[in-house]
């Protein structure tokens, strides 16, 4: 998250998955406002209405979240197609997990972004979990990224425990998308110890 929300511009929109906290504080999220929504407070970052996994504060340009494993991937390109639209100097930046890639509408949402060249990031948090199964016992072929290309994106492969790597390559990410070559996907890798 970090590595990623360094490079963006207050203007970025930033959204996220269910695991919402570390995304919109690297987006200059305010840590007392999170807080307070998550106790239900007024002063929360949505007056308590929105929660933890369904956090959202326009101030800083976090879109919002969703709870469904891959849901919050078509509203993201959705919001990158109004900026097209209407020629917005805006980059989205969707985070999900890797879990998201078992969900048809991530592909749908590849194919269209891919079609549309969408200004948008789509950045895959893979830590090789989900809940407590690993993904070579989920998936048949783990190299994520291939079957990305296969939707004529543009991808990246970071160390997502490397801050400077993720920031190098978010950056080269960000120019392609700003010279009108988007969407770009980058996989995160970084590995979690135990299961959920």
């Amino acid at each position: 998250s970090v590595g990623v929300c360094y490079n963006l511009k207050e203007t970025d929109i930033v959204f996220s998955s269910h695991r919402t906290h570390g995304n919109y504080l690297a987006k200059n999220g305010d840590l007392k406002s999170m807080l307070s929504e998550f106790f239900c407070k007024d002063t929360g970052t949505n007056n308590s209405r929105t929660g933890s996994m369904h956090l959202l504060d326009q101030k800083v340009g976090y879109g919002g979240s969703s709870a469904i494993v891959g849901g919050i991937i078509p509203i993201a390109a959705g919001h990158a197609l109004r900026n097209k639209m209407m020629k917005k100097n805006q980059i989205i930046v969707c985070f999900i997990g890797d879990a998201a890639l078992e969900e048809g509408v991530s592909w749908e949402t590849f194919n269209f972004a891919a079609l549309k060249k969408l200004p948008i990031i789509f950045v895959c948090e893979n830590n090789f979990y989900s809940v407590c199964t690993p993904l070579s016992i989920r998936q048949s072929n783990e190299n994520l990224i291939d079957k990305v290309k296969s939707f004529n994106l543009k991808t990246f492969l970071v160390d997502g425990t490397n801050v400077i790597d993720v920031i190098q390559k978010t950056k080269l990410a960000l120019d392609l998308v700003k010279k009108n070559k988007g969407p770009i996907f980058i996989e995160s890798q970084a590995y979690r110890l135990r299961a959920h």
